[in-house]
């Protein structure tokens, strides 16, 4: 099973409900779908490498993750697709490959974030589970 973990850049620790699930996927042997961002990527990268888990793919927008803190990870580069894009359609290009790729989605959302509610709407339309957790 692959699964897509986004959410809010917001968000600097996860909730125990998040630890929870994200344990469940170590014990099952889920590959993660995690993006190089600050915020939920980055604290979900370090939780899973904490735990000594790289069945991770980190995706990224550019050439090389912004961040990468799993020990092992793979990284899956969509430069080519984001060639010539600024801004938020840049890193866009790299959530919907996620989409794409996955399998279900987990999203640790802020209620704010617009690029996690952009996701919320991708998952939704390609008609894959996925489930919202809100921040503590």
């Amino acid at each position: 099973m692959k699964v897509f973990i986004s959410g809010s850049k917001s968000i600097s620790a996860l909730p125990e409900e998040v630890k929870s699930l994200l344990d469940s996927y170590i014990d099952t042997g889920a590959e993660i779908l995690v993006g190089d961002c600050y915020g939920v990527d980055a604290v979900v990268q370090k939780y899973l490498d904490s735990k000594g888990y790289s069945n991770v793919i980190v995706y990224c927008s550019g050439e090389t993750p912004r961040n990468n803190f799993v020990t092992g990870a793979k990284v899956c580069s969509c430069a080519e697709a984001a060639k010539g894009l600024t801004g938020s359609a840049f890193h866009y290009v790299k959530d919907i490959q996620m989409a794409q790729d996955c399998d279900t989605a987990l999203m640790i959302w802020d209620g704010k974030s617009k690029g996690t509610a952009e996701n919320i709407r991708r998952i939704k339309e390609m008609g894959k589970p996925y489930r919202i957790i809100n921040e503590d």
